[in-house]
């Protein structure tokens, strides 16, 4: 009995195994459209379109970061697009019915990760620079979630709508499952007159999971180490049955 199930934690182990993937990092810091400067007042905005090749496997997790200087923060509306995922990384933070231009802070410096501890990027809170301090390493092959902040989320016109009471829906999560290789696009536009933001450099970190064997043989595996004790099970009751009938 034992060695059946030590058997089938050696099958859900290697099931676990299956979906431990490796970071790659991508940091862009040149190239940009004029100059990484945002255009102001301007819903065309800005954008960056950056390749990613050469991984294998399909996302696990995604993180963003962003470096930007200047401007007022609350001004500032971004998402990121691959393939048929999307996530709006900031949108007016601070800003809410009653205060649309939100926080004020001159730019940013930090890595929106779903699983953020530092909390919602749109309530930072103001008065500060919001930061991760450990910009934008991977150590030991994976993010530090407690440095991070979660993304915005908020997928709401950020002009004409209430964006302090619209729900999180569009977060890097709508990544996960999709191949990492091909176009990455970064979008960001300053919707409010006055101030000037510039991105400096921008990080995908992509966590990607390793292909799976075909579930039909993990499965058969296990239907046949289950089977096996049951049958084993049945044997051992018989043998007692003749055993006590002597």
């Amino acid at each position: 009995m034992k060695l059946r199930f030590l058997a089938i934690g050696v099958v859900w182990a290697s099931m676990t195994m299956l979906v431990q993937g490796e970071w790659a990092t991508f940091t862009y810091s040149s190239g940009f459209q004029n100059g990484g400067v945002i255009p102001d007042n301007s819903q065309v905005g800005w954008a960056d379109t950056r390749q990613v090749s050469g991984l294998t496997g399909e996302i696990l997790d995604v993180n963003v970061g962003l470096q930007l200087s200047g401007g007022w923060n609350g001004d500032l509306y971004s998402w990121l697009v691959h393939s048929t995922g999307f996530a709006v990384l900031l949108n007016r933070v601070g800003g809410t019915g009653v205060n649309p231009p939100g926080y004020g802070d001159a730019g940013m410096s930090m890595m929106l990760d779903d699983q953020g501890e530092k909390g919602d990027i749109h309530w930072y809170g103001g008065g500060f620079i919001p930061t991760t301090t450990a910009w934008p390493t991977v150590p030991d092959g994976a993010p530090t979630p407690s440095d991070n902040w979660k993304p915005d989320g908020r997928y709401v016109d950020p002009i004409d709508g209430d964006v302090g009471v619209t729900p999180r829906t569009a977060l890097l999560s709508s990544f996960n499952g999709l191949n990492p290789n091909g176009d990455w696009t970064l979008f960001i536009a300053d919707v409010a007159a006055g101030e000037t933001s510039t991105l400096t450099s921008w990080t995908l970190n992509i966590q990607t999971a390793a292909v799976p064997e075909p579930a039909s043989l993990v499965q058969g595996a296990v239907v046949v180490l289950l089977m096996g004790g049951v049958m084993g099970g049945y044997r051992l009751r018989g043998q007692k049955r003749r055993f006590h009938s002597h």
